[in-house]
């Protein structure tokens, strides 16, 4: 009788991933030390075309980008492995709706969010759809979804999300949430489901938790949804913000603070995970500062302050025009001011009698941001200190564990990996 072993040879180790080949045009990119030029690559697309606008999703190690065709009619989704620049997958095109006056009021957006395990693109676009020589168009918001880890080549949308409203601005949340803000309502969607929720700003379900009378009016008036939080909508009001039915913001000034000084009221700002809520509060004696605090979005407890000279976040020259968080959420940028969510901590970089200004555009997983001045410039933020960057260095737009994404505009975008 013959016996035959139980064992076999091992299975060969898999095959590694090939390595990038030398991109030149990246290698002589002026880039911060802390990331490897020699090994960087640059953001091109099928037709060798440089791509634009890039969204970086970390969790899934890719970096997104929505590509329009010649006549800008539909947009493909391309999804390009972070460390290797390979395309791992584009999607069908996407019909856009139509634009009245030859143009879009809005741009189109794509964004990336996750819930439940899973992540996803949103690709937002908002215009007019249907009409005819007798029939009006009608305004529409699209919501185009992508599951990121299911999709594949010349793949669809896992679900279109149709909102009847024209879009005056596109927000989108981590746990699936995607808010469509227009003239007389806030429409938070759930982009894991297409659930979709208004909030119509006259409504008094979204009303104060609390009487909040002033000289004139009260505080249920000009009524908006900057955010969503677990507790509900985030509300705005006149003087004041809360969640329906929950906190109040009135019970929770940050010390030094006022809900209105002279002309200046609190205004308030939803955040990427929906756990916190960032608010600017004025103070007595500067009419150009404020007190920046980041409250619980479950209490409304303030859980760090600065004060800080930036009235305001509405930049409309800014990739980020609202309040961001780096790839591991532990940092929350909001312009001048930065918030260690974990330490419960805020720095200010608006200028000083010894510092120009500085408005920070990303953070590093280790707490390095990095922003601009006259220049670009590195932030240690466990002790705050600012240093410039040698001459024509490109600040990242985006880090992540990985790799960091430079965004040089229309003369392209670069993507290098972490020393």
């Amino acid at each position: 009788m013959t016996v035959l072993s139980g064992c076999s040879d091992p299975a060969p180790p898999p095959v590694p991933p090939p390595s990038p080949k030398a991109d030149p045009e990246a290698a002589q990119q002026k880039i911060p030390e802390a990331f490897d030029a020699a090994k960087g690559w640059t953001a091109v697309g099928a037709d060798g075309g440089k791509l634009a606008d890039p969204v970086l999703a970390a969790r899934v190690g890719a970096v997104l980008f929505a590509v329009p065709s010649p006549d800008g009619k539909t947009v493909r989704l391309l999804a390009k492995d972070e460390k290797t620049g390979a395309d791992r997958w584009t999607s069908a095109p996407v019909e856009l709706p139509g634009e009245e006056s030859g143009y879009h009021d809005v741009a189109t957006r794509l964004f990336e969010t996750a819930k439940d395990g899973k992540d996803y693109a949103v690709l937002a676009s908002t215009g007019l759809e249907g009409g005819d020589a007798v029939n009006k168009a009608k305004e529409v918001t699209h919501l185009d979804v992508f599951d990121l880890g299911a999709t594949a080549n010349g793949g669809k949308a896992v679900r279109q999300i149709a909102i009847p409203v024209a879009a005056g601005r596109f927000t989108v949340q981590d746990g699936g949430t995607a808010l469509v803000e227009a003239d007389r309502a806030t429409a938070v969607a759930d982009v894991s489901t297409g659930e979709v929720t208004t909030y119509d700003r006259s409504s008094p379900s979204l009303n104060a938790p609390k009487p909040c009378e002033h000289a004139i009016g009260d505080c249920n008036l000009n009524l908006s949804v900057p955010g969503a939080t677990a507790r509900g909508p985030l509300v705005q009001g006149f003087r004041a913000f809360w969640t329906p039915g929950g906190w109040f913001s009135g019970d929770a000034v940050p010390a030094g603070a006022a809900a209105n000084v002279g002309s200046a009221d609190v205004r308030t700002y939803g955040t990427p995970d929906g756990k916190h809520v960032l608010a600017a509060w004025p103070v007595e004696d500067d009419a150009t500062a404020r007190m920046w605090a980041v409250h619980d979005a479950a209490t409304g407890q303030v859980q760090a302050s600065v004060r800080c000279a930036q009235s305001t976040l509405d930049d409309k020259e800014s990739r980020r025009a609202g309040p961001f968080l780096d790839a591991g959420g532990r940092y929350l940028v909001a312009g001048r001011a930065v918030f260690d969510l974990e330490a419960k901590k805020g720095y200010c970089f608006a200028e000083t009698a010894t510092r120009k200004a500085i408005k920070v555009e990303s953070v590093d997983p280790d707490g390095i941001a990095y922003g601009a001045s006259e220049s670009p410039v590195r932030i240690d933020l466990s002790t705050g200190e600012a240093k410039p960057l040698p001459e024509g260095t490109s600040a990242p737009a985006a880090i992540d564990q990985s790799v960091a994404v430079i965004d040089k505009d229309s003369d392209g975008v670069y993507v290098y990996p972490r020393r």
